[in-house]
């Protein structure tokens, strides 16, 4: 009787720790994300600014501590592609190419971007960046996206 009840006891635990590993391995998983950028029209760099929440995506506080993922890549005429690892979840991204080096995004006298932009989704707004709903995707697995810059 005690062997077996010792033996339920060891199945029980046993059990209860590859549960634990399986629950602490699925709580970060990591995937690629290939993001590609599209219609390049003059090298510069690009600034590529992953968010994984509509909080900080719609923020007009463009700080490095609101972004997930911060990417600053040199980028050619044409097209780019970069692969990132990031965690299972939902994210919106935001990229400019800033092709005069100033490391800002400018705009013309009355507002107009006076460089090249995109936003995940091929995302757009009449009025400022897009909503982090239309531009979210979500990651459960390796993921290429394209961006058309503008």
């Amino acid at each position: 009787m005690i062997v077996k009840l010792l033996k339920i006891f060891l199945f029980i635990i046993s059990f209860s720790i590859s549960a634990q590993i399986n629950n602490d391995l699925n709580q970060n998983k990591y995937y690629e994300l290939e993001i590609n950028l599209l219609k390049i029209k003059k090298p510069g760099i690009a600034f590529i600014a992953i968010y994984n929440n509509s909080l900080d995506f719609n923020s007009s506080d463009e700080s490095k501590n609101r972004i997930t993922y911060a990417l600053k890549e040199n980028v050619k005429k044409g097209s780019f592609s970069k692969v990132v690892m990031v965690e299972q979840g939902t994210y919106g991204i935001k990229i400019y190419i800033d092709k005069n080096n100033n490391n800002k995004f400018d705009f013309n006298i009355i507002g107009i971007p006076k460089e090249q932009f995109g936003f995940s989704n091929d995302a757009i707004s009449l009025l400022g960046p897009p909503s982090f709903k239309n531009a979210s995707f979500d990651v459960v697995d390796n993921k290429t996206i394209y961006i058309k810059m503008k």
